[in-house]
């Protein structure tokens, strides 16, 4: 009798060592064929269930099919490839998965614009996509550093709502952490005897005291004009004051943020005036400041001395007035005079010397200049930061900037320590971050102050004192490194109950960053497995080679050749090796996906297809989740994939109950329309079955609703499907220019059609984008 194997046990002998993936150094690896990224430890299978480790190489399905089905290409359904041509689709088993949120929101991050608190790059979002349990904000053009020290794009921060336990981690040197128990570190145990183990991604709360944070060495380098000059009016225009402007008629007309935003960048622009080489404010007296300042060590230096011992004063009474100030102890006379003269070869600005009881002091009235330290610095004690071009700004410019730092506010002690201190969390963080980017380990901590009286007046102080301290020579002690990395010990950790918002980043590419400095992953949670396909589904897989399957499409007069179900992203190597033959044998390849993926697969599926079809299965968060995976991916994977420059068409599957809401279907469609209007929307009937069983079907108006819906956001080309000869003329292609009929089609036969071979409109020759030949 023979030996009845499990389906796990049939699809583990159908693989072989796939490509998508990178091999790490414990042996674990990183798989990129779908937008989870799953972290596979040896022995272990990915959230797919058909992709595993096996001794640090990752095997994935080869050589079977689940199911093999050759129908008409509009079935995919492709409405703007080779209408009336047949496809054959194969599919594979398996299926991926999920993410969640993580920190609070006054954990500090590195951007490449400034240090900030991951509540504020929420606040900086351009646009913010409201779900029922959370909200997306996309940035534009921020870059923060990975775990490998590599610059990555962010894609968007997310803010939910969070109540349970939150991790609080109190790492030696460094502030504590908090995020939720299954946000992942970097970390490895504290070394025993010197031996440094290598590290691995741990979920905060299986961490304790017995292990180590770690913190990159080295940092990739900054690159572009703005790591070596500063434009000045771009600097200018982020603070100048618009509240003395009087606005146009066409502004009090403008509606929403992003209009209003555009408009204030406008007015912002007529107040800044360039003549020459020279800018300033509209009020301001000429000259003003160099339009263009290189970023140098003499330029540091009096940006050190300002974060030091500067101010800048408004006028209340007129605006961007503004007086600068240096204020230097008694005997730091010698501190002033280099700052009159670095005020002068800098800026051509001559200061005053005022000498006080307790001070002397450096002041300037120039407001083109006091804006400009505004922008880069802030104003007062509380508000101060590091310029956020000297975070990237070359070494020998980053210490003229410490040091003159230290020479205003700092103390050296005997033994060769360097104490700063500032009531500006965000100034101390930078500081920390630039001691880094010089090879300096700094110790960063958070004290309470003390109400003490200052030449025997009460001062209001700030309620915490922010202190760096490193070694002019050598490295703290108490701390382990390497080539690659800085080992913090985990002094305690504690668990509390927390109420309110959480947060989290999408990164490119290393999908980690380092918040608090410390390494962090974008916290997938690579260990929810997932059944494959039920057994009840009566799918069993079938042998077959490229050759065999190319040989069916053409021997059946297929001319396009595609991957499918359950989703083909997890089986992406044995498309390519199917899709080779094809395109050898003069077939076109197209995908059909639930839009999950990464760049990687993209970029290694690109040379081999012609379309790509995704299934936008909802627009609510909360929706997808249930479904296994976050929308998140869902949108950024349509995007790449039109900017790809594939041809893309998105099927909406609108099923009563769950997703056919106006609001829903009208999101969707904006959402669309927002990357192009040419790209197809194909709203589907819902019927039901397997295990969904407990909804009706979509009735033919519901339908017609969501395809006016897509029409009304501009969506030029809109199909209704599954319900031939019932949803009116959205099974047809019409000429957006002249309303002319270019293809009519019952189900999906084509009745008439007027595009292939032509791609044009036959009555007012407006091109129609698709592939037609």
């Amino acid at each position: 009798m023979a030996e009845v194997r499990t389906l796990a046990e049939v699809l583990d002998a159908l693989t072989r060592p796939g490509e998508l993936y990178e091999r790490l150094p414990d042996g674990s690896v990183r798989c990129y064929a779908c937008g989870h990224r799953c972290l596979i430890r040896p022995g272990r299978r990915g959230i797919c269930q058909v992709r595993f480790n096996r001794d640090g190489t990752l095997y994935v399905p080869w050589g079977y099919v689940a199911a093999l089905q050759v129908d008409p290409t509009e079935k995919k359904p492709f409405f703007h490839v080779l209408p009336g041509s047949y496809t054959l689709t194969f599919g594979m088993l398996g299926c991926d998965l999920h993410c969640s949120y993580c920190f609070t929101g006054e954990t500090i991050l590195v951007t490449q614009r400034g240090l900030f608190s991951l509540e504020e790059l929420f606040r900086q979002a351009l646009r913010v996509q409201a779900n029922p349990d959370g909200e997306i904000g996309f940035l534009e053009e921020v870059y923060t550093f990975s775990h490998l020290g590599r610059l990555r794009k962010i894609r968007a921060v997310f803010r939910h709502r969070y109540e349970g336990d939150i991790i609080r981690i109190d790492p030696a040197f460094l502030p504590a952490i908090e995020c939720t128990p299954d946000h992942r570190f970097l970390a490895i145990p504290r070394p025993r005897r010197g031996k440094i183990q290598e590290p691995e991604w741990i979920r905060a709360e299986q961490l304790s005291s017995d292990y180590c944070l770690v913190i990159p060495r080295s940092f990739e380098v900054c690159s572009g004009a703005s790591a070596h000059e500063l434009d000045v009016a771009m600097w200018l225009a982020q603070v100048v004051d618009l509240s003395r402007m009087r606005r146009g008629k066409g502004v009090r007309t403008l509606r929403g943020a992003s209009m209003r935003a555009h408009a204030d960048a406008n007015r912002r622009a007529k107040l800044i005036r360039v003549e020459g080489d020279r800018v300033r404010v509209f009020n301001g007296h000429a000259p003003g400041v160099p339009a263009r300042l290189p970023l140098n060590e003499a330029l540091a230096e009096l940006l050190g001395y300002y974060c030091a011992e500067g101010s800048v004063w408004e006028d209340d009474r007129r605006a961007n007035s503004m007086m600068i100030t240096f204020s230097f102890g008694p005997h730091e006379e010698e501190l002033a005079r280099r700052v009159l003269s670095l005020l002068r070869d800098l800026f051509g600005v001559e200061g005053m010397l005022h000498r006080r009881e307790t001070t002397v002091a450096v002041v300037v009235y120039k407001s083109s200049l006091g804006l400009l330290l505004k922008a880069l610095c802030g104003t007062r004690a509380r508000n101060k930061r590091v310029p956020a071009p000297l975070l990237w700004a070359p070494e020998p410019v980053v210490r003229a900037f410490l040091e003159a730092y230290v020479a205003g506010d700092g103390t050296i002690s005997r033994d060769g320590y360097v104490d700063v201190a500032s009531v500006s969390p965000h100034l101390a963080y930078g500081i920390a971050w630039l001691l880094l980017r010089c090879g300096r380990f700094p110790s960063l901590r958070t004290y309470p102050t003390t109400q003490t009286p200052i030449q025997g007046r009460s001062v209001q102080r700030a309620q915490w004192l922010h202190r760096v301290r490193w070694r002019l020579h050598g490295q703290v002690r108490g701390c382990w490194m390497d080539e690659r990395y800085y080992y913090i010990p985990i002094r305690r950790i504690e668990r509390r109950p927390f109420s309110g918002y959480v947060f989290n980043l999408e990164v490119e590419e290393d999908h980690t960053y380092l918040p608090g400095f410390v390494a962090a992953s974008n916290c997938q949670n690579w260990q929810v497995s997932q059944a494959l396909r039920d057994e009840e589904a009566g799918v069993r897989p079938v042998p077959a080679t490229p050759q065999q399957l190319v040989g069916l499409a053409k021997r059946y007069g297929a001319q396009l050749v595609g991957s499918s179900y359950n989703e083909p992203l997890i089986t992406s190597e044995w498309a390519v090796a199917i899709f080779k033959e094809a395109v050898a044998q003069g077939l076109r390849c197209v995908y059909v996906s639930n839009g999950n993926l990464t760049r990687e697969v993209l970029e290694y599926l690109r040379p081999y297809l012609v379309g790509y079809k995704i299934d936008l299965k909802s627009m609510r968060d909360k929706n997808y989740r249930a479904l296994g995976m976050p929308l998140k991916n869902v949108l950024e994977g349509i995007r790449m994939v039109y900017e790809s420059g594939l041809w893309l068409e998105v099927v909406t599957l609108v099923v009563p109950g769950f997703n056919d809401s106006d609001e829903e279907l009208r999101d969707a469609a904006e959402f669309l329309a927002s990357i192009s209007p040419d790209i197809p929307w194909h709203v589907t009937a819902f019927h039901p079955d397997y295990k969904m069983t407990d909804r009706d079907w979509t009735p033919a108006r519901t339908l017609i609703r969501a395809a006016e819906i897509g029409k009304a956001a501009g969506l030029r080309y809109v199909y209704a499907g599954n319900l031939p000869g019932r949803v009116g003329p959205f099974e047809n292609t019409y000429c957006p220019n002249c309303d002319a009929l270019l293809i009519a089609r019952h189900g999906f036969r084509i009745l008439v059609d007027r595009l292939s071979g032509r791609g044009t409109c036959h009555r007012c020759g407006t091109l129609i984008p698709g592939i037609w030949k």
